[in-house]
């Protein structure tokens, strides 16, 4: 389960016997989804960014954030690029499922994209 499995977009430049990502040759993912609940003090979004990572979720214990990176510099918005067809309402819809049953919330977004 290496980084092959979060690169969408761009995993056929990857060579999949590496786990370990080389940052000289391997694309950036396609999608970074954080959970921040410490706040930490490092300016994550310039670190992505500095990556070329495209999308950077982040959910800081209430709030979920969705970026895009434009010119360099991650703008908010309200759908991710990637999955345009999720809107912010099921993440938050699926994580308070989730805590109380994880295989119960994955059930109910699978069946979200089947209608």
């Amino acid at each position: 389960m290496g980084c092959e499995r979060f690169l969408w977009r761009r995993r056929r430049r990857l060579r999949p016997r590496y786990r370990v990502r080389r940052l000289a040759q391997d694309p950036p993912p396609d999608l970074v989804v954080e959970v921040d609940i410490t706040h930490t003090d490092i300016a994550k979004n310039q670190f992505y960014a500095g990556l070329g990572v495209p999308e950077f979720w982040r959910f800081d214990g209430q709030i979920w954030r969705i970026y895009r990176l434009e010119s360099g510099v991650y703008v908010e918005g309200d759908r991710s690029p990637m999955f345009p067809q999720v809107p912010k309402d099921w993440l938050y819809e699926f994580l308070g499922m989730a805590r109380e049953d994880e295989i119960g919330a994955m059930g109910w977004l699978r069946d979200r994209f089947s209608v």
